[in-house]
């Protein structure tokens, strides 16, 4: 059951990324092959560095090897640059089930690097390499039709220009093309097609029904509009997040007082107040099973009936509701 807690100290956090632009260095430059230093165009923050690089940083400051991580392996750890660049990620499954391993990296009185694998699931453990790197391609092409029909109005809208004479068909070079323009993704479309697109007769297609079927794959919910659960899906990731950094234990659900503790930080950055009995409130409001614990199901459903209820009111010209110190207890 939720309770009130009175007694809870909160740490007073900086947003070091904000202070010390190295941080944001530190945590997304990856290594590449080729010698010299680019932006990192793919994580949008930090730099691609090569080996000639990773020597220079070494001898100036008299290192024997670059330890570090953040960059998803399939064995869980990889070395490059001559062995002087050591990759350490673990987070098992981090794709799909069965993606990829994990390993740490223990180091002994000599420094020597020993390398420790492991695996959450026991069960995929004797996956093959082919295997693994079959699931996380399909979770990507799972995450990429999502990103689709989170977009799927603006890809109408864009279909429509392609079809002058509004047969509600084009070819699938307009397909790609019109794809290609909504997302800004780079991607090769019309090789993922057969992925992507399961109705198309020779080199043609019908948008509206792509569409629909996309819609087919996520969960449908009663008296929801389109465009909301557009939304949803278009932010989900950033509300994952979120989640995420609420979970402080990474338990994979929100307590009370991981609740509390985010709460009370961004409250005091905002200049918000709301009381302990509110957050309370919130807290059971979100917890629609009433387990006790919010899932990350249930943090999503959250956010999407405060945005229906906002749309709602919106449209009626309702005034925000100001009670509870801005908390919403959709």
């Amino acid at each position: 059951m939720w309770t009130t807690g009175k007694d809870l100290v909160v740490p007073q956090v900086v947003d070091t990324c904000l202070l010390v632009p190295q941080v944001v260095d530190i945590l997304w430059s990856d290594p590449m092959l080729q010698e010299g230093c680019k932006a990192n165009a793919v994580r949008g923050a930090g730099c691609y560095f090569g080996p000639d690089v990773t020597e220079q940083l070494l001898q100036k400051y008299n290192l024997q090897l670059l330890i570090r991580s953040h960059e998803c392996k399939p064995e869980g750890y990889e070395f490059c640059h001559n062995r002087k660049v050591l990759t350490i990620f673990s987070a098992s499954n981090y794709y799909e089930v069965g993606s990829n391993r994990a390993a740490y990296v223990k180091l002994g009185p000599a420094l020597t690097p020993h390398i420790v694998q492991y695996q959450a699931n026991k069960a995929t453990h004797t996956l093959t390499m082919r295997q693994r790197v079959s699931r996380v391609e399909q979770s990507a092409l799972r995450a990429l039709r999502e990103k689709l029909f989170a977009h799927s109005s603006d890809l109408l809208r864009e279909f429509k220009k392609h079809d002058a004479g509004k047969t509600g068909i084009i070819s699938v070079s307009d397909w790609a093309v019109a794809v290609e323009t909504v997302l800004r993704l780079g991607l090769p479309w019309r090789v993922l097609r057969p992925q992507l697109v399961s109705r198309s007769v020779g080199s043609t297609l019908e948008y509206s029904a792509w569409l629909e079927d996309l819609a087919k794959d996520w969960p449908s919910r009663e008296n929801i509009q389109s465009s909301l659960l557009e939304t949803l899906y278009r932010n989900r990731s950033n509300l994952e997040t979120i989640f995420r950094i609420i979970d402080s234990d990474h338990s994979g659900f929100i307590s009370l007082d991981e609740l509390r503790q985010a709460w009370k930080l961004f409250s005091s950055h905002m200049g918000i107040v709301g009381t302990d009995e509110c957050i309370c409130s919130l807290a059971r409001s979100i917890d629609f099973n009433k387990d006790g614990r919010i899932d990350i199901n249930e943090f999503l459903e959250a956010f999407r009936l405060v945005e229906q209820s906002c749309s709602r009111d919106t449209a009626c010209g309702h005034p925000e509701d100001s009670s509870c110190g801005g908390l919403s207890t959709a």
